[in-house]
């Protein structure tokens, strides 16, 4: 799913900030003397701690789709849209800033529950460059912020397409892949960089394995052939590809007969880094 189809809605709402000129009133109602309770208030505590500003924060719940129209244009004030996601899947955001009649790129962070920050990015959804029209993350079951803070107008909006899991967390537990099967498999932001995601293969003849790895991430994710210790010597050809937002085919074959031999053989799909905000969604396919 791309956020693309759902940001239609995200231009009718880019119209009306820019033809909206909002602003805060003020209660006419003994309005002098709050000002001027709330003005020794600010000097006393500036006196005291050396503090000059004070920044707010605001939480909303944000549903899955829905297109958020801000237009307070305070950046004193700290967003966050909170969310949660039932499955592990795939999460696409995208947004724009306005000034004016100028969209700007919005600089976006993504939370945990807690309010930590995984990672921080900027996207602008009017852009020309296709990399700066939306972003996309591979997330794990659990709740979620998108964190905001901007002296613009913005506009936000975010989709999420559930993507199975099926892997093993150990070479033990690997995941059976069948011949003209595909697996999914998410490496999710904020897990452990060490995670790591197995397959096996099995043969009971001896052929060929060609394999398919293709990604959708922020970074380079990894998959590695490892033949058993017995047929180590007896394999030709890469262990290892790698994959940014694309597609790579690999073949594996056998020094005799260009044929692997009859054995199990195991695949693990990983971050190419030790950095945690490395992720995205990937299909494994043994084609043929």
């Amino acid at each position: 799913m791309s956020v693309k189809r759902l940001c239609d809605k995200m231009k009718e709402n880019l119209t009306n900030l820019n033809l909206y000129e909002g602003g805060r009133t003020m209660k006419k109602k003994n309005g002098f003397k709050k000002l001027l309770g709330m003005a020794a208030c600010v000097c006393l505590m500036t006196l005291l701690f050396g503090m000059t500003t004070f920044a707010a924060n605001k939480v909303e719940n944000l549903a899955l789709g829905q297109t958020i129209a801000n237009t307070d244009e305070d950046a004193s004030i700290t967003h966050y849209y909170r969310f949660s996601v039932k499955k592990s899947g795939y999460l696409a955001v995208s947004g724009v800033a306005v000034s004016g009649s100028y969209t700007l790129p919005l600089q976006i962070s993504l939370c945990n529950a807690k309010g930590k920050v995984l990672d921080t990015q900027s996207v602008n959804a009017t852009s020309s460059v296709a990399s700066m029209q939306e972003l996309g993350f591979g997330v794990n079951k659990g709740t979620y912020q998108l964190k905001v803070q901007t002296p613009y107008k913005y506009t936000l909006i975010a989709a999420y397409k559930k993507w199975d899991e099926k892997s093993g967390s150990t070479q033990k537990k690997a995941v059976a892949l069948k011949k003209k099967s595909l697996k999914k498999g998410v490496v999710g932001i904020g897990e452990s960089a060490k995670k790591v995601d197995w397959y096996k293969i099995t043969l009971k003849k001896p052929a060929t394995i060609q394999l398919e790895f293709e990604t959708l991430s922020n970074g380079y994710l990894y998959a590695t052939f490892v033949p058993s210790r017995s047929t180590r010597t007896k394999i030709k050809g890469s262990y290892t590809v790698y994959s940014w937002n694309r597609k790579v085919p690999f073949t594996m074959s056998g020094t005799v007969s260009k044929k692997l031999p009859v054995g199990t053989y195991y695949i693990k799909v990983y971050r190419g880094s030790s950095d945690s905000r490395i992720n995205g969604v990937y299909t494994l396919k043994w084609k043929a």
